[in-house]
């Protein structure tokens, strides 16, 4: 397999959005105490500083994350990503994406897991208000030597009710792992099949997995599968919004131990002003054979100084948000700033005959307002907006009228 190799961006200047024609950059900052208790993970109080950028243009997105905690009178660098997402124009509401991203993961300073991994899926919309996604790849740890590439699929389904979006969905696993008398995710031993006896000692039931033996008598070879069943829940009123998710993990005893078979956490941001936000929340996160990590529990609770809202999940979820404001401010020597207000969604764009019907990615300022100055000169013209690659829709207050393509354009008079 020709493994993805990804190149990790450091951020630490905060908060200053660059904007051009077709993209934009955004940056957010989150800080506050971190609790998170596992077998071997982080058993105390810490205080976590997590940065992140993002980088959206029309066709793909660059997103580099990385945290640090303060533990004692020490500073430990923590969890970091990097991810490559592209993602094909629309037709007929079905659309394709592609991801790549190297990805670590720390639980303290003597256990983390590196790894990269690389997704394929195609998406189905339903005039904005539900969706379906069916999707593939392959994960890799990396300095997991026992632990071959991780083939894994993945499908599932969206809709909106009101201000809610209800999301589920099935993702399985298969990988290969060669396991000793205490792997790197605290297995004892290895399964074997049920017509060969248990080696003594290996701490494995009869009949949990078959197994083919390996050189020596502690090691072995065996197919590992286990599916991860989630619903999630996120939804806003005013100035909260609220994350909410659960899962039931469905394998044999060695993928799908006791205190990984069910699991649930919710997340609350409030927030004060558009770019100031609390943050709380908690639960319990299941294990991950594939990576040699245990289960543990985790709370939070912090403030957020953002340009970008906490990032939507890994659900494939497109917002039915709508454009609430617009309005327009003269920027000077024949540039004016359009201004929207939509909140709860990740792309805003603009075309018209300003932009010679070129789409225009606008800058998002706080939690809901995007923004962009053209060059626009006095005179009617016709103009539309998108979000989240939706439907080019009429911006709210203008007339509209029939346009050659079976569809609505506004009709916008600059003075």
């Amino acid at each position: 397999m020709t493994e993805t190799k990804a190149v990790a961006l450091v951020a630490m200047a905060l908060l200053v959005p660059a904007q051009a024609a077709s993209a934009q950059l955004a940056s957010r900052l989150e800080a506050g105490a971190l609790v998170s208790g596992s077998g071997s993970g982080l058993s105390e109080n810490a205080f976590a500083v997590r940065p992140s950028l993002r980088f959206d243009a029309p066709r793909y997105t660059l997103v580099a994350t990385g945290s640090a905690w303060h533990l004692g009178n020490d500073w430990q660098l923590a969890d970091g990503t990097a991810s490559l997402a592209l993602s094909s124009p629309s037709a007929y509401g079905l659309h394709a994406e592609l991801e790549a991203n190297a990805s670590r993961i720390a639980y303290d300073a003597g256990l983390a897991s590196d790894q990269l991994d690389a997704r394929a899926s195609v998406h189905m919309l339903f005039d904005q208000k539900a969706g379906i996604w069916l999707g593939g790849g392959i994960d890799r740890p990396v300095q997991v030597s026992i632990v071959s590439a991780v083939e894994v699929t993945s499908g599932g389904a969206w809709t909106r009710i009101g201000e809610a979006t209800l999301a589920g969905s099935v993702t399985n696993f298969a990988f290969s792992k060669a396991g000793t008398l205490q792997d790197s995710s605290g297995v004892s031993g290895c399964a074997v099949s049920s017509s060969t006896p248990a080696q003594i000692g290996s701490g494995a039931p009869p009949g949990t997995s078959k197994a083919a033996p390996a050189q020596s008598g502690s090691d072995c070879q065996r197919q590992s599968r286990f599916s991860d069943i989630e619903g999630s829940l996120e939804w806003s009123i005013g100035p909260l919004e609220v994350h909410a998710q659960g899962g039931y993990r469905v394998g044999d005893v060695l993928n799908a131990m006791d205190d990984s078979r069910r699991w649930g956490g919710a997340t609350a941001t409030y927030w004060v002003s558009s770019q100031f936000a609390a943050v709380f929340g908690g639960g319990r996160e299941p294990g991950n054979p594939a990576r040699g990590l245990p289960a543990r529990s985790f709370a939070n609770l912090g403030v957020m100084l953002a340009y970008v809202p906490i990032p939507r999940r890994a659900i494939a979820v497109t917002s039915t948000a709508a454009v609430t404001v617009f309005q327009v401010e003269n920027a000077g020597y024949g540039h004016r700033t359009l201004i929207l207000r939509a909140g709860g969604v990740e792309r805003v764009e603009v075309m018209g005959t300003f932009t010679d019907w070129e789409p225009r990615m606008l800058t998002r300022i706080g939690r809901d307002r995007w923004e962009i100055t053209l060059p626009i000169d006095v005179g009617v013209h016709q103009i539309n907006v998108r979000l989240d690659n939706g439907k080019w829709r009429p911006p709210p207050g203008l007339p509209a009228m029939r346009d050659g393509f079976n569809g609505d354009v506004g009709i916008w008079v600059v003075e």
